[in-house]
């Protein structure tokens, strides 16, 4: 059937209205206009079942299981959460493509943890009964596997993205703007509000599956590799419990668990068997927590004492051992480092967005304001040899930051090109390496952290290759690639990865054949798991994050 004009559901048609003004005048009958009533009944009956029909039709559609999962397989079309301008014109951009690629690398270490020793020693690396000399092991190229390295990483990140748009606003603003000076305390607050339910609501729903997972039996095999398999070559990881006499011994050791995970009042790294990759999680609460109040201290202070304040407060985090507070701190001085060469610069009409990494709000640069911009652009023409200069240096710092983050998990000290580092320039405090003192390699991975991420917005072929669709799409949804890579490889992974040794008939000393089946292994898991890490952002981070700022939106003065 035909489907009528949209119009005709709004209007009615002129050839039913016409003959009712021209034939009922005040002396028309009133049997008249019953019948004109009935006709035009009977007319529109066709016109509204039709309408109805359709309409079941659509809802029909829209609700069969097989539409619904191609919905949620789709990418979303639509921009990030309070979105008022397209990503690319984001100054944090970059980072969130830098935060996905440092998400794969993640998984890449994860995968080829429990196979091999060689990730975390690098080349050369002269021990008793070994002399490894693997070209991933190579400085800059083992970073494709360092997932230690991308952590910390992950933590300057946080600390430069959660930071810059505050740090914008008061930078570009007179204290007499009360408006975008309450606007931009006001974000702060809701970012200081909100940092507790964005990091562990999701993690928490994550590890509840594992959980019931782990109740039902679907770790059991991995647990078994972890147990007896001799292919387990590498190292061992924290692995879910089973309490299959009773589920609420499960649940009580769950809660158990959480409890102790989710407490802010403890500052040593906890590994939890029901996921022991979201020990970064309090790890970054608290570093947030550190940064907000840096940031509201020192908001009333003038460009240099702030950046001598955040100067202050970072070495002073790397000489206490919290070098994961200091890659935070280290983000922030970034930043405002960032935003005060913006300033000085050759201005050009451009916006400044003020993140909370789900929001984006576009605010006028000092550029758009600044009288002397004709005067800086011709003297910045004249300054082009200087300019190619300085990309040459800022390469090379970002070349030498590279090879720093390469520092060798274990064994740096019998490491060629790392000994000097490890022996002579590593601060005493973090050469112990127990539990009470941190690793060498957390100081040198926090510290070239900084610098690569001032680094990198000051390259433009990075820039372009960070914000290319792929980094970028892994950044939206690194972190709930993070959550659930791990729970599929210990589940699924591991006795799959037996499966293909066993498939293969890898024997001892077959490197080719083994190599072969590792690559096979990480790139059925890597794509399993970015397709898991779709469904969890979208059926669980996303409603997560519209709940928090609902909640706050409810508790908020502005509400009544």
């Amino acid at each position: 059937m035909t489907q009528q004009p949209a119009t005709q559901s709004l209007f009615p048609r002129e050839d039913l209205v016409q003959p009712f003004e021209k034939q009922h005048s005040p002396s028309s009958s009133i049997s008249d206009v019953e019948s004109f009533a009935t006709e035009t009944s009977q007319s529109a009956r066709p016109l509204l079942r039709e309408r109805l029909r359709n309409a079941a039709r659509t809802t029909y559609t829209r609700v069969r299981p097989l539409q619904l999962f191609k919905r949620l397989c789709s990418a979303s079309t639509t921009p990030p959460i309070g979105t008022n301008a397209p990503r690319s014109a984001s100054r944090t951009a970059s980072y969130d493509g830098l935060r996905g690629i440092a998400c794969l690398i993640v998984f890449n270490f994860h995968f080829l943890y429990p196979y091999t020793k060689t990730i975390t020693h690098g080349f050369g690396v002269n021990l008793q009964d070994v002399n490894w000399r693997h070209p991933h092991q190579l400085p800059i190229l083992c970073l494709l596997v360092r997932g230690r390295a991308m952590v910390t990483l992950f933590f300057a990140i946080s600390g430069y993205v959660l930071s810059h748009g505050f740090l914008s606003v008061r930078s570009v603003t007179h204290t007499s703007d009360v408006q975008q000076v309450s606007q931009a305390f006001s974000r702060l607050s809701s970012l200081a509000l909100r940092r507790w339910m964005r990091l562990y609501l999701p993690a928490t729903f994550s590890m509840l599956l594992v959980m019931f997972g782990a109740f039902f039996g679907a770790f059991d095999a991995g647990r078994d590799f972890q147990d007896h398999s001799p292919w387990l070559t590498g190292w061992w990881e924290q692995h879910p419990p089973r309490f299959s006499s009773s589920f609420a011994k499960q649940l009580r050791d769950f809660a158990k668990m959480w409890w102790e995970w989710s407490t802010p009042f403890q500052w040593r790294l906890f590994y939890s068997e029901y996921d022991p990759h979201t020990w970064t999680i309090p790890v970054e609460f608290r570093g947030s927590m550190v940064l907000f109040v840096l940031l509201l201290a020192s908001a009333g202070l003038k460009r240099n004492w702030r950046v001598g304040l955040f100067i202050l407060v970072t070495v002073y985090c790397f000489a206490s051992k919290r070098w994961d507070v200091a890659a935070f701190t280290g983000g922030a001085l970034v930043a405002e480092i960032h935003i005060w060469q913006a300033a000085t610069s050759a201005p050009v009409a451009d916006t400044t967005l003020l993140e909370d990494e789900e929001k984006s709000v576009a605010l006028p640069t000092v550029a758009q304001t600044n009288p002397l911009s004709t005067t800086s652009t011709r003297s910045a023409l004249r300054a082009k040899p200087w300019r190619y200069l300085l990309t040459t240096l800022q390469s090379l710092l970002f070349i030498l930051a590279l090879y720093i983050l390469s520092f060798p998990d274990d064994a740096a000290e019998h490491t060629p090109g790392f000994r000097f580092l490890n022996n002579t320039l590593t601060p005493q405090m973090y050469k112990l390496g127990n539990n009470s003192n941190p690793h060498a390699y957390t100081f040198w991975h926090a510290f070239s952290a900084i610098f690569i991420i001032y680094s990198i917005r000051q390259l433009r072929l990075v820039n372009k290759l960070l914000c290319m669709s792929v980094p970028q799409y892994l950044g939206k949804i690194s972190y709930a690639l993070y959550l659930v890579h791990g729970p599929l490889l210990h589940s699924a992974g591991f006795p799959l990865q037996v499966k293909i040794f066993e498939g293969l008939d890898v024997k001892e000393g077959e490197v080719g054949k083994w190599v072969g089946g590792l690559m096979i292994g990480w790139l059925t898991m890597l794509s399993l798991s970015i397709v898991v890490a779709h469904f969890f952002w979208k059926v669980v981070d996303v409603p997560l994050v519209r709940f928090a700022k609902g909640l706050e939106r409810v508790a908020s003065r502005s509400a009544r």
